[in-house]
């Protein structure tokens, strides 16, 4: 089990310089800013404070080798939720990863980030108020290679309702996700494992 949260850590990593590396940093603007405070926000439920929740895998993106023996997978795909506090206001940062390899052998990743407010209510409903966030794609070995980047829209940033639960299993923390209507949590969305 320790393994895998190295891998799930290292993944973690590697997500993270993939996005930040290519995303411009002026700093925090008042108007960021300003838009963080006008969004609802609770404190952050003790079971996922200054957590770090992963789902994901981590494998080659490849068919087969040069001598004909599969190697990996023709896609792989990672997310995660990050819970932290501001002035003990609940913010969330969620990042997605998806990558595929096509039998031509182009590669394209997928990077999604959104960051915004978060509020609990009860012991298991939050509302993830995304205030803003970006999409980059980048293709590798394709007939239109490059990277394109956008900004998200008003409609990619509405407000997301889920239910949610800590199960342990074999005493380590899973953090399962179910849709809002799902009040039976019968059917998890995801469920992550602890990262860090």
């Amino acid at each position: 089990m320790k393994i895998i949260k190295h891998l799930f850590t290292a993944l973690f990593i590697a997500l993270t310089i993939g996005i930040v590396s290519c995303k411009k940093d002026d700093g925090p603007t008042a108007n960021t800013e300003d838009l963080y405070k006008n969004k609802p926000s609770t404190p952050i439920p003790a079971s996922l404070k200054n957590g770090l929740w992963f789902w994901g895998g981590l494998s080659p993106i490849s068919y087969y080798d040069r001598d004909g023996h599969q190697v990996g997978n023709d896609w792989e795909a990672a997310r995660q939720y990050s819970f932290t506090e501001v002035d003990g206001k609940g913010r969330l940062e969620f990042i997605q990863y998806l990558g595929t390899r096509n039998a031509s052998n182009c590669v394209t990743e997928i990077y999604t980030l959104k960051k915004g407010t978060v509020v609990f209510e009860g012991t298991d409903k939050f509302t993830f108020h995304p205030v803003e966030g970006n999409f980059r794609t980048v293709k590798k070995g394709c007939s239109n290679d490059g990277t394109t980047k956008r900004q998200a829209t008003a409609e990619e940033l509405k407000p997301e309702d889920y239910l949610w639960e800590i199960k342990q299993i074999s005493g380590e923390p899973y953090f399962y996700i179910y849709d809002s209507k799902d009040v039976n949590k019968e059917d998890p969305v995801f469920v992550y494992s602890f990262a860090q």
